[in-house]
């Protein structure tokens, strides 16, 4: 911690100004209210923005000193400071109902200058500024110790301030989820805007645990609280599911179904093609219209004896599929193979529980098939992938054989949109780094499906990206670094083109409604990150100051949360599997 205040202070006491993220104002709140000429009644408070309450606070005093907001006495809220900073260059302090702002490189000292000399920001130059932040990082250095163990202590150490007893993070936190706080660490990757697309469902790394032995917070608390928070995403899932307009049959899910056909050809040898959509009605409409360079274009989807044409069910929300059949009309009866499924999960939508759905789906289909296949949207055909080659289809049944597991890739998935081979052209091999992703974007499914009081092997409540992940993860595919049901193939996806549909109901609304819901459930999930405790909000509000996502609360940082705690779920898995290798 005394390198974190050094790195810190030496930033700061460069003559260029230095971007201020959170942890940087934690040291200098600290700094401030510990310098002698600090009024000893004057605390100093951080809001999240100008219009919502305090929330943490910066007590001068011997002692420990930094605490929440609601420990202050009346006359310490009176007389505190407030100042908040919206993530950018932009400051606003306030003391008595009297209002400092400013913005720009070195804004934050401005903006202190001024409310300790109760003077305008205008009267604040430049050189003034930047010589109290030079002032300020040699302050830090000098009581590097003191504030060393402050910093590290943090908000959650017991406290004790006039009238108030000791009070730990896990009591800060209004019902909190787990009991011991999961240790998290910041995904580089991610951080970083040219290769988070490449990692955008891992916004974080979930830490070492602490050994087995150790004296306070061992390994088996904190599978117990990963394990507490996997419960509350299940148990909150659960009841979106339920929050339907209709009764269910026994399933999360429900179905709007055309007209039923008169397919007789149809048998449990028939290999359906399940494609889950959404949002792209129009971009689909257009390109199936174009040519048949979709894997699961209905053209292309003839059985191997090319008689018959082996049907796709696009599947898609209830909420978005009026436009689908609106939009797509002319398709559904030009290809009469091709259908349109509206599915329906309740308050419970995203990744996971669409391709739970699509499997629930598969189970209701009354000619039984014994096998089906999941395409993404967007993959394309190639001659290696190809599922009418005769070579792809004996590979990928010879893969179900050898493996004994349910599903098979058709090849590796990627995250990265690319432009389509020529037709018959080679596609580049995967790398060996590759080999050991999950099954994902076009796979082969056996029956059964789903069995009783089961969902299938896609988890419905990972909403947010990570369902292929741990559904390979459960089944246990990798074997010796190398996922045993991927052939070494490439699986090639390309940018759908055009406009989104207009409304875009499901993504607009009904995925809102449940990233929403989850982080009210999950707010409170106690983590430690960067060596600070404090609640899941709390890093979403650091997320934000440190400018990784633009706001909080918004739709963007709860998808982040919910992508947090999928990393924990992953993690928990990989920790509940080296435990049953050991046994």
């Amino acid at each position: 911690m005394l390198c974190k205040v050094d790195d810190a202070s030496h930033r700061l006491a460069q003559d260029a100004p230095c971007s201020l993220n959170g942890s940087t104002l934690e040291l200098l709140s600290l700094t401030l209210v510990k310098d002698k000429d600090w009024p000893v009644d004057v605390p100093l408070v951080w809001k999240h923005d100008a219009d919502t309450r305090p929330y943490t606070a910066f007590v001068p005093g011997e002692g420990k000193c930094w605490v929440d907001v609601g420990m202050l006495s009346a006359d310490q809220q009176k007389q505190s400071i407030e100042i908040c900073h919206d993530g950018k260059d932009n400051y606003l302090a306030s003391k008595s109902g009297e209002v400092w702002a400013a913005c720009g490189e070195d804004a934050f000292f401005k903006t202190m200058l001024a409310v300790r000399g109760d003077v305008s920001v205008d009267a604040i130059s430049d050189k003034q500024a930047a010589e109290f932040r030079k002032q300020l990082a040699s302050n830090a250095l000098e009581q590097r110790t003191v504030l060393g163990a402050l910093w590290q202590e943090g908000l959650q150490e017991p406290v004790k301030l006039e009238g108030a007893g000791a009070v730990t993070a896990a009591k800060n936190i209004k019902n909190p989820v787990n009991a011991v706080p999961i240790n998290l660490e910041r995904n580089p990757r991610w951080i970083n805007p040219e290769t988070r697309p490449a990692c955008k469902y891992s916004p974080v790394k979930v830490g070492d645990l602490p050994h087995k032995d150790a004296i306070k917070n061992t390994r088996e608390d904190a599978i117990k609280s990963m394990q507490a928070v996997l419960d509350k995403r299940i148990d909150t899932c659960r009841e979106l599911a339920m929050d339907r307009a209709i009764p269910s049959a026994g399933s999360w899910f429900s179905f709007v179904r055309g007209p039923q056909l008169h397919e007789p050809h149809l048998n449990k040898g028939t290999v359906p093609a399940l494609v889950i959509s959404g949002g792209s009605a129009s971009k689909l409409s257009a390109d199936l219209s174009k040519d048949y360079g979709l894997a699961w274009h209905p053209k292309n989807m003839t059985n191997e004896r090319g008689m018959h044409a082996e049907p796709v069910y696009l599947l898609v929300h209830k909420l978005d599929y009026p436009t689908y059949a609106s939009t797509m009309k002319e398709l559904l009866e030009q290809y009469p193979n091709l259908h349109l499924v509206g599915w329906d999960g309740g308050k419970l939508t995203g990744f996971g529980a669409a391709r739970a759905s699509a499997l629930a789906f598969a189970d209701s289909l009354s000619y039984r098939p014994e096998r089906v296949m999941m395409i993404d949207q967007d993959v394309v055909k190639t001659e290696q992938t190809r599922h009418t080659n005769p070579r792809v289809r004996a590979a990928v049944e010879g893969l179900h054989q050898t493996s004994h597991q349910p599903i098979a890739g058709y090849g590796i998935g990627y995250p990265a949109r690319q432009s389509p081979p020529t037709p018959f052209g080679e596609t580049l091999p995967p790398t060996p780094a590759d080999l050991n992703g999950p099954a994902e974007q076009f796979v082969s499914i056996k029956a059964p499906f789903r069995k009783q009081w089961e969902d299938g092997i896609y988890p419905p409540y990972m909403v947010a990206g990570g369902e292929d992940m741990l559904m390979s993860k459960e089944l246990g595919l990798s074997k010796d670094g190398r996922n045993t049901v991927l052939p070494e193939e490439r699986i090639i996806k390309k940018e759908l083109q055009g406009p989104a549909d207009t409304p875009n109901v499901y993504w607009n609304e009904g995925r809102t409604q449940t990233l929403k819901a989850l982080f009210e459930a999950e707010k409170n999930t106690w983590v430690e990150f960067e060596e600070q405790k404090m609640s899941l909000d709390d890093l979403l509000h650091k997320f934000k100051d440190n400018g990784w996502i633009a706001s909080h609360p918004s739709v963007e940082s709860y998808n982040v949360s919910a992508c947090v705690i999928e990393r924990i779920i992953l993690r928990l898995n990989n920790e509940l599997t080296k435990d049953a290798q050991q046994k």
